[in-house]
């Protein structure tokens, strides 16, 4: 519950208030932090399924342990979660909208010829 919560309420408001500052599509940005956070999560799980279905295959290994279930579980969460931070920093990276550079000052010319 408390990933759906992350995935579906913390983290598109908080990427579409990095957005807005930025003058970024806040729905592009959601999106690709949300289909991060999943595309990951998903590719550990497939992963983990794959290479159990393989070893069980070839080398005869058996169902793996409910201990090993949830540590790749943890592994995924912790994948996708940095994931979603190089997200962030990517749109981060971005300009501020806002943020404009300081002019040089003018230049100064005198009357005196040294």
């Amino acid at each position: 519950m408390f990933e759906l919560y992350f995935v579906f309420y913390w983290l598109p408001k908080k990427m579409t208030q990095l957005a807005r500052e930025r003058n970024r599509s806040a729905l592009a940005w959601s999106a690709m932090a949300i289909g991060a956070w999943i595309g990951t999560e998903a590719g550990i799980v497939a992963g983990f399924t794959f290479a159990c279905a393989l070893g069980t295959e070839l080398w005869g290994w058996g169902e793996p342990s409910p201990a090993a279930q949830f540590g790749i579980y943890l592994l995924a969460l912790g994948a996708a979660a940095l994931s979603v931070t190089v997200v962030f920093r990517m749109l981060r990276a971005k300009p501020r909208h806002d943020v404009f550079p300081v002019p040089p000052p003018p230049p100064k010319f005198s009357d005196q010829s040294p």
